[in-house]
């Protein structure tokens, strides 16, 4: 699959990455993935590809297994078998299914298959040395301190996404919490200079550290401005700007609500 997508899927990322991608995610200890997704042959050649990552986690008190449908590509001249691939990943019992960066065409598809919205709403902010309290809010992407800081399921969430090479950690600490937070560059009009938000394991300190994780990403990362979904923030964010066309995201879930998803474990923190 991995040099599949290297030959059709933008933006032409090497196999090796693809590979990566899927192996450095759902290979870490404790998983208990069935597959790396599903693939279409035509003899001895793969025509599609829809890889996914799969977890397991703890959601109010209960342990669920989740699924989520990464990119989905198939040639040219093989398109009417593309539905068989979705098919088999649906048709895994015991899974929720999350689906965070379909097309206009697949979101029509999933809608008409239950999934449901997420919230859509996005803002951006401007990355500015704001002035802050000594010693009130810090914030540290140094992995020492992070592991150190981290304790129960956040703790696991960064050590289980250490290793995803374009996911980004940082933590936000007060005197008695802190909050995890992934993110990673994310390329808008050709210019590399966004720092978009992908979890929050506190969106109250999220907001409230806002502005020293905005210092933060400004002078050690160099990232001129910080993108976050309503969703992951936990509400909106002051300052910022409401961004006009956001990417919709989907679950599907038959005990689950949109409170209870987020984007951990997914094509958008562990592929290309």
């Amino acid at each position: 699959m991995g040099r599949f997508l290297a030959d059709n899927f933008p933006p032409n990322s090497p196999a090796e990455d693809w590979v990566a991608a899927w192996s450095e995610i759902n290979s870490r200890p404790g998983t208990d993935a069935p597959n790396h997704g599903m693939a279409l042959w035509s003899g001895p050649q793969v025509v599609g590809a829809y890889p996914a990552i799969y977890s397991t986690r703890v959601i109010n008190g209960r342990t669920e297994r989740f699924c989520n449908l990464a990119v989905w590509c198939v040639a040219p001249g093989f398109r009417s078998g593309s539905i068989r691939m979705l098919n088999a990943l649906l048709a895994q019992d015991g899974y929720h299914f999350t689906d965070l960066s379909p097309t206009p065409a697949v979101q029509q598809l999933n809608l008409r298959l239950g999934f449901r919205y997420l919230d859509p709403r996005s803002q951006l902010t401007v990355n500015l040395p704001w002035p802050t309290p000594p010693r009130r809010v810090q914030v540290s992407s140094d992995p020492d301190e992070i592991a150190r800081v981290l304790t129960g399921e956040p703790l696991r969430y960064y050590q289980d996404h250490v290793r995803c090479r374009w996911a980004r950690h940082a933590v936000i600490v007060t005197d008695d919490t802190a909050c995890y937070v992934q993110w990673r560059f994310e390329r808008r009009k050709n210019l590399r200079w966004f720092a978009a938000i992908q979890y929050a394991s506190d969106p109250g300190l999220f907001r409230a550290g806002l502005r020293q994780l905005s210092r933060h990403l400004a002078f050690r990362h160099r990232a001129l401005f910080t993108v976050v979904d309503d969703h992951v923030a936990g509400g909106a964010i002051t300052p910022s700007v409401a961004i006009s066309g956001p990417p919709r995201r989907m679950f599907k879930s038959a005990t689950l609500g949109p409170d209870d998803i987020d984007y951990l474990y997914s094509e958008i923190t562990a592929a290309p």
